[in-house]
């Protein structure tokens, strides 16, 4: 059978369901600051300040304060920058886009406290906040004297020819039917790259979030305990592609270039539940505490790869119906989180809050779809998890001012602890946010604005991360901007 038939029936390979592992668990159980923009102009701190919708993503008591019914739209700028340092060669890239991050209703009933045993108002609120935004470009490139065949040849080594498509379908396997590869003796492969150097440029192009849909139920006893729950559904989709270019040096070679290209793209949603409490010992100072059950994903996943091998004998590449796709359906359950919250509200006339987030990524769980005809167990996906995840803590601390009776200035801080264990050497700096914001009463009508900067560095691994080439370190800098308009009324 000749490569591009042994291609075709590649399509079937079950080992490729596997792509899902510990990286997927921490996408989902990761979450930022998000919401409208008073929510992120104080950097989310305002759990026991309350007064805003989007503080249901993290203590839904927080709609107690509600005297009135309140409907709330947030517009998101989004607009990473990102540097890349590829064995210190540095390059820079800029992206944009426009997203709905808050979309909000809240209905508030005031009652008779004599008449409700004590109960002084319940509220009921539906809505949708954007917990977090994957979307970004990155680049890089530099010469290196090692190649990503290296690593398709590592993999492939041991592994017959008339194998290598049903065991290698979306690397190795397209790299030989493009001829980047081709067969040495006893089952093991070479490349015609031999001498020179290559340049290596790889572009990432990621796309997508994760939105929050809430349906709170939150109530008002004795102006002393605010009580709350939600029940959540998180949407999530990502799209993911890059492409990997390496150009030959050596002009001699029969091999001039190469082009990977990978696409994935994953949809689903999970649901969970959420409760707090809000105690007021007196009217100034407020102490919550909330608690966020694991969300349960249902995901899907569709990825697919092809490459094109330019050579002296022109150009080679995999036919548009022998590209291969895989396809999988699999669930993820986020860990427990639970959520320390103060505020402090001094004469109407300034607010502050702290909040204080516990997350162990460790209790993140992979496992396959309740009714999947190909069930697999995740056993050494969960191993990862437990083995380089661990608990962590996010601190978050914000203030409001009113300058006059109708405007409001506001500024917040986050940081994000690394959920990875410090002795496993993966990058450990946590996430920091900067947040400031304005806002402009009118009555009946409100306008708030904000800006928010957040700031973290990764690793990234292009293939097999003990191979020289394959690390590039990023510095990201998404920088956001939201608009929130609402309308306040009896």
């Amino acid at each position: 059978m000749n490569r591009l038939g042994l291609l075709f029936i590649s399509l079937l390979a079950w080992q490729w369901v596997s792509a899902q592992n510990e990286d997927d668990a921490l996408r989902y159980s990761y979450t930022l600051i998000g919401g409208s923009a008073r929510n992120v102009g104080t950097a989310g701190a305002f759990s026991a300040v309350g007064g805003d919708y989007s503080v249901v993503s993290s203590n839904p008591a927080g709609l107690g304060r509600f005297k009135k019914h309140n409907f709330s739209f947030t517009q998101a700028f989004e607009m990473p920058y990102v540097v890349s340092d590829y064995y210190g060669n540095k390059t820079s890239t800029f992206s944009g886009t426009y997203k709905i991050s808050n979309l909000s209703y809240i209905k508030a009933y005031n009652l008779d406290p004599e008449k409700f045993n004590k109960w002084y108002g319940v509220q009921m609120g539906l809505g949708y906040n954007r917990i977090l935004s994957f979307h970004e470009s990155l680049d890089y490139e530099g010469v290196q004297d090692t190649s990503i065949l290296h690593s398709f040849i590592k993999m492939a080594n041991g592994t017959s020819p008339d194998n290598i498509y049903s065991a290698f379908p979306f690397d190795a396997g397209l790299a030989y039917d493009t001829y980047a590869l081709d067969p040495g003796i006893n089952n093991t492969y070479v490349t015609d790259f031999t001498s020179g150097t290559t340049t290596h440029h790889r572009t990432i192009n990621r796309k997508g979030g994760m939105g929050e849909y809430s349906f709170t139920l939150s109530g008002n006893y004795n102006n002393k305990l605010l009580l709350g729950g939600s029940f959540n559904i998180t949407r999530v989709k990502y799209h993911e592609q890059f492409e990997h270019r390496e150009t030959f040096s050596d002009t001699s070679l029969w091999l001039k270039d190469i082009r990977y290209v990978y696409n994935l793209d994953i949809e689903g949603a999970g649901y969970g539940a959420r409760l707090g409490l809000i105690y007021m010992p007196i009217d100034q100072l407020r102490i919550g505490f909330s608690v966020q059950s694991p969300t349960l994903y249902r995901l899907s996943d569709v990825w697919s790869a092809t490459m094109y091998t330019n050579t002296d004998s022109g150009l080679k590449y995999v036919s548009d119906e022998n590209i291969p796709v895989g396809k999988f359906s699999y669930r993820v359950q986020t860990p427990l989180r639970a959520n320390f919250s103060f505020g402090y509200i001094f004469k109407k006339n300034a607010s502050v809050g702290f909040d204080v987030e516990m997350v162990d990524y460790s209790g993140a769980i992979l496992s396959t779809s309740k009714f999947s005809e190909t069930p697999y167990l995740f056993l050494a996906e969960n191993a990862q998890i437990e083995n380089i995840y661990r608990t962590t803590f996010n601190y978050k601390a914000g203030g409001e001012i009113r300058l006059k009776s109708q405007i409001y200035l506001r500024a917040g801080y986050a940081q994000y602890g690394s959920p990875f264990k410090p002795e496993k050497n993966i990058s450990s700096d946590p996430v920091r946010i900067f947040t400031s914001g304005i806002g402009y009463n009118f009555g009946i009508f409100y306008i708030d604005a904000a800006v928010m900067l957040q700031q973290r560095k990764t690793q990234y691994y292009a293939y097999d991360p003990v191979m020289a080439g394959s690390r590039a370190d990023f510095t990201h800098y998404n920088s956001s901007f939201l608009v929130t308009l609402g309308l306040r009324f009896e």
